[in-house]
């Protein structure tokens, strides 16, 4: 993938190394350890890191076939910054353990609930959706017309696995999301932050659905 779509510009740094540090930034390893053992710059390892991104979030623009899921358990967690919080969404294939969707929001409503259930059902058609009974999901699936079940624990508590491994990863990675704007310009650093959250949801995905799954 990294030699097929060019992600980074040939120099003295060998594709190899630039792939290792990816991978080990992937499973869990912080910008400062990967520069040392590397032997390069921790700005570089950033930069190596943000090219991949950029690449991650080019292919998701791109219209992809769409794929038929039979079940697919949808969940929500807090997430916390600066003593603020804000959600994680995630929609998980229960068959093949896969995430389908990531995103994070600033609040968990009805709004929120419907904005991230109608991109999933975007990337994919579902045969049935697997939810809890909180009310935030209600009108959302009504007017989304699609078939569903509440379940307390079973199949949706396998979408547990995929917050415990996110939030083991961003304690590492939490440098990455924080951003320097003045207090009066609260709002604009939120909006950030959401952005940072969510380039690293992207990140997160690649590494549960792919990487994880060569160790």
């Amino acid at each position: 993938m990294i030699e097929e779509f060019s992600i980074f510009e040939r120099n003295k740094v060998s594709i190899e190394i630039k792939l290792t540090a990816i991978a080990m930034y992937l499973l869990s390893s912080s910008l400062r350890r990967i520069a040392l053992l590397l032997n390069v710059g921790k700005s570089t390892v950033h930069y190596w890191i943000d090219r991949f991104k950029d690449v991650l979030d080019s292919e998701r623009k791109e219209e992809v076939k769409k794929l038929v899921i039979a079940r697919i358990a949808v969940d929500e967690t807090i997430l916390k910054y600066n003593g603020r919080k804000c959600y994680l969404f995630a929609a998980l294939n229960v068959e093949r353990n896969k995430i389908v969707h990531l995103k994070v929001y600033p609040a968990r409503n009805a709004l929120t609930a419907y904005s991230f259930l109608k991109e999933v059902l975007k990337i994919c058609e579902v045969e049935e959706l697997i939810l809890d009974r909180g009310p935030w999901y209600r009108n959302s699936l009504q007017r989304l017309g699609v078939r569903f079940r509440h379940e307390t624990f079973g199949e949706r508590s396998f979408v547990e696995s995929v917050f415990s491994s996110f939030k083991e990863r961003a304690k590492i990675f939490f440098c990455s999301i924080t951003v320097n704007f003045r207090k009066r310009e609260f709002g604009l650093r939120w909006r950030r932050v959401l952005e940072c959250w969510n380039r690293f949801c992207r990140m997160f995905v690649f590494y549960f659905n792919v990487v994880r799954r060569c160790y």
